[in-house]
């Protein structure tokens, strides 16, 4: 999880500092000899998520499960092209810097190095405006929360998981939202899921939960429906020599929240 947040950090930094090349505008078809190195703007610009990760999701209600196969899984679309992005794998790495560009009327992902554009990876298709194709694999933008400076660290779980309103067994009213801020469950101000399940003790799904968001009290957490159970983690073999859990399953149940219709 943290190599995939500091990927998407690294991305942010890649965009600013390319940020001066200049914007000149979608001016319709490029030419051969052009399209490598004019500015156009990109009508699918935003954040978007592998639809057979964002369906496993909504099926599953489990990141550790739908990590599971998930490959290119995520990708910030830029507002032009030849802005650097990546793919993002599984959570839990990166890819080599890529761009998009336009040619004629149609887009593709370039790979670069060293500064230097190569070759076509995949086509970009347009389906739909909620729907693209990279390759022979479709995504589906999501608007996830992102701090002012963290465009490229969106909160996906956040948006596509947790977002709600639920109640305790006594009547208390918990709220999570997509900026990652909790309310109403005693004195825990954030919450953070874990999207990255590679690792050590990464055998169920987990949450922290925290009264400032520098002190994480990380739990193990289930959905059943419209039922959030989140428990104490119980660290079934511990790693004496890298001090850490290996291997983690539920303990004690915790909090049993209801989501609200």
């Amino acid at each position: 999880m943290k190599r995939v947040f500091s990927l998407l950090l690294v991305l942010g930094i890649l965009v600013t500092s390319c940020s001066k090349s200049e914007q000149q505008g979608d001016s319709g078809a490029t030419t051969a000899t052009d399209f490598k190195t004019t500015s156009v703007a990109l009508p699918f610009s935003g954040y978007w998520l592998s639809e057979t990760y964002f369906n496993d999701i909504k099926t599953h209600q489990s990141p550790q499960k739908s990590q599971e196969g998930s490959e290119d899984v995520f990708v910030v679309i830029p507002d032009s092209t030849l802005l650097p992005t990546m793919m993002v794998w599984n959570f839990h790495e990166g890819s080599e810097e890529v761009t998009v560009l336009k040619k004629d009327d149609a887009y593709q992902l370039y790979e670069v190095v060293v500064d230097s554009l190569t070759r076509p990876l995949k086509d970009i298709k347009i389906i739909s405006p909620s729907k693209i194709a990279i390759g022979n694999k479709t995504f589906v933008k999501i608007s996830p929360y992102a701090k002012p400076n963290e465009k490229h660290n969106p909160l996906i779980l956040e948006e596509i998981l947790f977002k709600g309103k639920y109640s305790l067994t006594d009547g208390t009213e918990v709220e999570f939202k997509n900026n990652g801020e909790i309310t109403g469950l005693e004195n825990y101000r954030y919450y953070q899921p874990a999207i990255d399940y590679i690792g050590p003790g990464m055998q169920i799904d987990q949450v922290s939960l925290s009264s400032s968001e520098d002190q994480k009290e990380w739990m193990a957490f289930k959905f059943r429906g419209d039922t959030l159970l989140i428990h104490q983690i119980k660290c079934v073999e511990f790693d004496n020599s890298n001090n850490e859990c290996g291997l983690a399953d539920f303990g004690a149940l915790k909090y049993t929240l209801i989501r609200k219709k």
